[in-house]
């Protein structure tokens, strides 16, 4: 009994000439004396520095955990008050900073 399957030729013609990947060439041996694959990744510069950037944030400065908790006290409470010219003069820093 056979099988056909409708419109196969046109599978095969899309992908029928397809090679398969080699193995990769760059086999180690391992402690055993056998071959062993090992696979290789390379990151680009941005990556290495979005990694740079994740680590030194996971590092938390000194005296942040209790500065953090002494501002939610303060909302908390409505002792808080914001320094509207801070405010003003940072935002202006920023901004001359950026037409310069």
């Amino acid at each position: 009994m056979k099988i056909s399957i409708p419109n196969s030729s046109i599978v095969k013609q899309t992908y029928g000439n397809q090679k398969t990947a080699a193995p990769h060439s760059s086999d180690k041996k391992s402690e055993t004396g056998g071959t062993r694959n090992v696979d290789n990744v390379n990151f680009s510069s941005e990556t290495k520095d979005l990694q740079k950037i994740q680590q030194s944030m996971e590092k938390e400065p000194a005296g942040r955990a209790e500065r953090i908790a002494a501002l939610k006290e303060q909302i908390e409470t409505g002792k808080y008050t914001v320094d509207a010219d801070k405010i003003a003069e940072k935002m202006t820093g920023f901004f001359l900073d950026k037409i310069a």
